[in-house]
């Protein structure tokens, strides 16, 4: 699937000054691709702090242990613990982009957005006959933090967008 070495970084790194939305246009297709793919642990390594923090109080809603949610937090889970939780995440993920053929998506940086945020529209390609323009499928918010562009959420469908 990728060209990476065992450690290269799959965060693609935010620039110094100025809005990066070609970086972070590339965070969200290495996120969905790590979803697509199943790369559990990329899909983690993509996810910023209020991403992490999201999924876990979803799965503290869903019935997940909170002392499982704290240590996950905190990185002290053990690794079959994260190892399940994570292939949980990656499933429920997919669930989100179900019915979309990932691997054809097409991603556009939302022209407007506030300094070190952007919004990634995924759109699903469509016969020119019905149009210029592809369905979208969903959006993926990211946040610049720490020199990084992390995926801050996932929304299924853009707002706004009905099925």
């Amino acid at each position: 699937m990728t060209d990476r070495e065992p450690g290269d970084s799959v965060v693609p790194r935010a620039p110094e000054a100025g809005p990066g939305t070609a970086e972070a246009t590339a965070a969200a297709r290495a996120f969905v691709e790590a979803v697509a793919w199943g790369e559990h642990r990329t899909v983690w390594a993509l996810l910023g702090p209020e991403g992490r923090k999201t999924v876990l109080r979803i799965g503290v809603k869903n019935g997940m242990d909170e002392a499982l949610a704290a240590r996950l937090r905190d990185g002290t889970a053990g690794a079959g613990e994260s190892e399940e939780f994570l292939s949980e995440l990656v499933d429920g993920l997919r669930a989100d982009l179900a019915g979309n053929n990932l691997d054809d998506l097409e991603y556009a940086a939302d022209a407007e957005h506030a300094p070190g945020q952007v919004r990634v529209v995924l759109t699903a390609p469509i016969p020119p006959l019905l149009g210029p323009v592809g369905l979208p499928v969903g959006s993926v918010e990211l946040a610049a933090i720490d020199g990084a562009w992390l995926v801050e959420r996932l929304v299924p469908r853009p707002p706004g967008v009905t099925p």
